[in-house]
């Protein structure tokens, strides 16, 4: 018998017990069987002890989302839906976020009242979300807080602007780097799950105070403060007779450069406002029936 199937079989036996549980729960445990049961033997003997524990866990995840649904609601597990995601998982059992979207969705397929907000493309998101966006998504969903911003840089000269770190989503308490955060939201953006908009906001202003004090934003603040007072002292500098100097000889640079140099910090030292641009990030109707399903 294949060293999978115990697994499987003990973890959900307690559940095949009840009368409408059976046949589904064979069901069940025959596809994951066939699919999960596939690896090669050379694969399964060097991950053998990492890769029974993890499927441990997917099981016991399973287990644990069929036995929330009401024994009424139960229903036969739809092969287009259990196969493939039984299929796409065994690679990705490894990641908790990851395992346990599918260990809801295989739950899910299960639940009659699930059966509206099911689509086949679930396996195929799945498969493409990183745990951070697992992780964004989950925040999104349960958290609530739908504030999301960027820094905004304009030059009150001409009005012109210049957008740094955009899609700052501090809704995630286990991640704060901007730099993850923002591909994350674009592939969720990608990915029809979420829609951001900046020029839309939240009415309670106060909902952006935590933007406003977030470290990020501060930090960025001060540089470009020092910057601009550094650039006006070159300034006062070049227009009081200085002259800039090649590094290596200290012999003054070309008339050409002085120039140059001297124009930009014109441009430079031009008085520019830092702010928080607000905006909002809301799941789509798409992205909710997903986190119905699926978190």
């Amino acid at each position: 018998m294949n060293e999978l199937y115990p697994i499987v079989s003990g973890a959900l036996s307690g559940l095949a017990a009840a009368g409408a549980l059976k046949g589904p729960i064979e069901s069940l445990t025959q596809i994951w069987t066939l699919t999960l049961g596939r690896f090669s033997d050379d694969a399964y003997q060097k991950y053998k002890i990492k890769q029974a524990a993890n499927l441990e866990k997917y099981a016991h995840e399973v287990k644990s989302g069929i036995e929330k649904i009401p024994e009424e609601n139960i229903q036969e597990p739809k092969m287009s839906i259990v196969g493939p995601a039984l299929e796409a998982s065994k690679f990705y059992i490894e990641e908790d976020e990851i395992r346990g979207m599918f260990a809801k969705l295989i739950a899910s397929s299960m639940d009659k009242t699930q059966s509206i907000n099911i689509h086949p493309s679930f396996v195929e998101i799945i498969k493409v979300l990183s745990p951070l966006d697992a992780q964004n998504l989950y925040s999104l969903y349960h958290g609530r807080d739908e504030t999301i911003s960027k820094i905004r840089v304009t030059n009150k000269e001409d009005d012109s602007y210049t957008d740094h770190f955009n899609h700052i989503f501090l809704g995630n308490p286990e991640c704060q780097d901007n730099n993850l955060i923002e591909s994350s939201i674009d592939n969720l953006i990608r990915l029809k799950l979420v829609d951001v908009s900046y020029s839309e906001y939240k009415s309670d202003d106060s909902l952006y105070d935590k933007h406003r004090e977030n470290e990020l934003f501060l930090k960025f603040k001060t540089e470009q403060e020092e910057l601009q007072q550094h650039n006006t002292t070159l300034l006062n500098f070049l227009l009081n007779g200085g002259l800039l100097t090649d590094a290596d000889t200290n012999m003054p640079l070309p008339a050409s450069v002085q120039e140059n140099v001297l124009n930009q910090l014109k441009q430079g030292v031009q008085e520019k406002e830092i702010k928080v641009v607000k905006g909002i990030i809301q799941l789509t109707a798409f992205g909710k029936n997903f986190c119905k399903v699926c978190l």
